[in-house]
């Protein structure tokens, strides 16, 4: 889960995940944001309601269009969040569990027979053991495969005791956990909730693809929208 310290008291703050730290932002799309885009289209609703011009087929097509426009708006922000966050957790998966720097056959080698031992667990107690035994034997090459094979299944209580264990993990183990799991889905349920509009009465319960041939719907001249 998030775990971003600006936010819990503020949920609306504009923030980001950058440089291994959350920091607040000048202009970001959060919850305020989405707020205020939520309000902008309720006043061009409004405008487009009060226009006698307008027929009432006139007026929903216009409606449909600036709610697409919204709904887009607010859809790409949220992606862009998606995105910023999977690429910092394999940006720091790859830190924390892969291998840095040149090293010899026979290294390579190892750490080659320790990512496919690593790759055939099948489950989170099973994983457990195996990095306990490897902790024991000294195997650094297999504990390490054993934690990113665990982290990418998800096995968080195998990967903390990786943490645990490797105190000079420190910080970008720190900044992986505090980073959400966009594999979660609760969080996944919660970002869509918070990146997402409420449908204008006129276009209320049409799927996305209706609301679209609605917008794209072209008037004779004599009604145009």
């Amino acid at each position: 889960m998030n775990t971003n310290p600006l936010t819990q008291e503020d949920p609306t703050i504009a923030a980001e995940y950058a440089g291994g730290q959350w920091r607040a932002k000048g202009r970001n799309l959060t919850t305020r944001d989405v707020a205020a885009t939520q309000d902008d289209l309720a006043r061009k609703v409004e405008r487009i309601n009060n226009n006698r011009t307008l027929s009432s087929e006139a007026k929903r097509i216009a409606i449909a269009r600036e709610y697409r426009a919204a709904r887009d708006h607010i859809r790409a922000a949220g992606q862009a969040v998606l995105d910023h966050v999977t690429s910092e957790r394999a940006r720091l998966s790859r830190k924390l569990f892969g291998h840095e720097g040149e090293a010899d056959a026979q290294t390579v080698i190892v750490r080659r027979d320790a990512a496919d031992r690593a790759a055939k667990l099948t489950d989170p107690h099973e994983a457990q053991r195996a990095l306990q035994r490897a902790e024991a034997n000294g195997d650094v090459h297999l504990a390490q495969a054993i934690a990113g094979q665990s982290f990418a299944n998800g096995w968080a209580d195998v990967v903390h005791s990786w943490f645990d264990a490797n105190p000079q993990a420190g910080d970008t183990a720190r900044q992986l956990q505090e980073l959400p799991d966009p594999s979660d889905g609760v969080w996944r349920m919660q970002h869509a909730m918070t990146y997402s509009l409420m449908a204008p009465d006129a276009v209320a319960g049409l799927s996305d693809y209706q609301v679209d041939a609605l917008a794209d719907t072209v008037l004779d001249s004599g009604d145009a929208a």
